[in-house]
């Protein structure tokens, strides 16, 4: 029976595959025609009880349209995603307590913080650019909140370490 299935979907995508192929090419960038032509052909093989062998064709652009309309709103959304993230991540001119670091410390202090791990650099970027509490620091990083004020303490210790190598005073206050 499975190979009788396969049998049926490899004559359905070699008569099929390049037309589909190409109404896709005409609806979506080229780099996302292959997606949509194998989701078609994998959903032609979940549903292959349900394709008409008299308008095979046909019944394959309906689900090449549905994966090109699916894929079309998810690209929206990730847009809009971006948009937001980009609008709500702070300008790369703001910088931590701007009013008790001089434009050299600053500097320094990026380059100190770029040193540190990516979970360290996230956590003190949570308490000094957003001035979050470990609370909510807790909740976005889904821990305790016992939890967020060790990795803080740690890593303005960390922190702390860096910048006294490179002769800056940092700003992040350990509460």
């Amino acid at each position: 029976m499975a190979a009788q299935r396969e049998d049926v979907l490899s004559k359905l995508f070699r008569d099929n595959v390049a037309h589909v192929r190409g109404f896709a090419r005409t609806l979506v960038l080229d780099d996302d025609v292959e997606d949509i032509v194998a989701a078609t052909f994998d959903t032609a093989w979940t549903r292959l009880d349900d394709v008409p062998s008299s308008s095979q064709l046909a019944w394959l652009f309906g689900v090449a349209r549905n994966h090109i309309l699916n894929h079309t709103r998810a690209e929206r959304r990730r847009a809009a995603l971006i948009d937001d993230l980009v609008a709500f991540r702070p300008a790369e001119e703001s910088g931590l307590h701007e009013d008790e670091l001089d434009p050299v410390n600053k500097t320094a202090l990026l380059q100190a913080m770029r040193l540190l791990t990516e979970s360290e650099r996230e956590i003190l970027q949570l308490a000094a650019w957003y001035e979050m509490q470990p609370g909510e620091i807790a909740t976005v990083l889904g821990i305790s909140a016992n939890s967020a004020r060790v990795r803080l303490h740690r890593a303005r210790n960390r922190l702390n370490a860096v910048t006294a190598n490179i002769n800056i005073v940092v700003a992040i206050r350990d509460e």
